[in-house]
């Protein structure tokens, strides 16, 4: 194993046991229900400390990120998330939003939902469609800061690749020109903070829904109860 390798391999490490560490911080005291969404809330913190200083950094050298307000490239794109990311954005969604824009948000995840709920996993990462959560003329997230990780850490130093990307779905040649260390640590990251969460709770569903599927699933009463329970909640992707 060459250095390169073997100094990413001692950083997946340390991020995943990082993030393992502070889940540990958060679920060790009071039940597991009441500390999950306060331990993601600090997961996303983290992700974002990582990110701000990794995008300084790069500026420093020159390198800059084109992703900035307004951009809505990749917001078109499918996210992936987990049931407690899902669970922390419908808890912030409930909040911070009620009548007309609350009940608009959910029929969009809905109708986005019956399209991609029937697809297989390849047909998805290259379906483009609106996010439910795409400001209909503002041209930002409604819920930006309880946005999953994968919103998070995908960076791109080119605008105009993430258009071509949009324009070209199905040119397996085409795909953002994306900043390959925040993905990484944001993974392993997220790794090792559900690792953390599985333990002792085998029962708990924590494969990745679309954000459309599993925020509608997630919005339906009774959800979060169920999924502590160890139903099965949430509906898996065809691979």
């Amino acid at each position: 194993m060459d250095n390169r390798n073997k100094y990413y391999q001692r950083l997946d490490e340390t991020m995943f046991t990082n993030g393992y560490n502070l889940c540990t911080t958060h679920l060790s005291v009071g039940a597991f229900e009441e500390n999950l969404l306060k331990a993601q809330k600090y997961l996303y913190e983290v992700v974002d400390d990582f990110v701000s200083s990794f995008l300084n950094e790069a500026s420093n050298k020159g390198v800059s990120s084109d992703c900035k307000m307004g951009c809505l490239y990749c917001c078109h794109q499918t996210v992936l998330a987990t049931p407690p990311e899902l669970f922390y954005l419908t808890d912030f969604i409930k909040k911070k939003f009620q009548g007309n824009v609350l009940n608009s948000i959910k029929e969009k995840a809905r109708a986005k939902m019956a399209k991609t709920g029937k697809m297989k996993l390849d047909k998805l990462l290259n379906y483009k469609e609106p996010c439910p959560l795409l400001h209909p003329t503002g041209g930002y997230c409604r819920a930006y800061q309880a946005r999953p990780v994968a919103c998070r850490i995908f960076l791109s130093k080119s605008v105009k690749s993430c258009e071509d990307d949009l324009n070209f779905p199905e040119d397996a040649a085409v795909f953002p020109d994306l900043f390959e260390m925040p993905i990484r640590l944001g993974r392993m990251l997220s790794e090792g903070f559900h690792a953390r969460l599985r333990k002792g709770k085998e029962s708990l569903q924590f494969f990745e829904n679309t954000l459309e599927g599993g925020i509608f699933t997630a919005f339906e009463k009774g959800s979060f109860e169920k999924w502590l329970k160890g139903e099965n909640v949430f509906k898996a992707i065809k691979s």
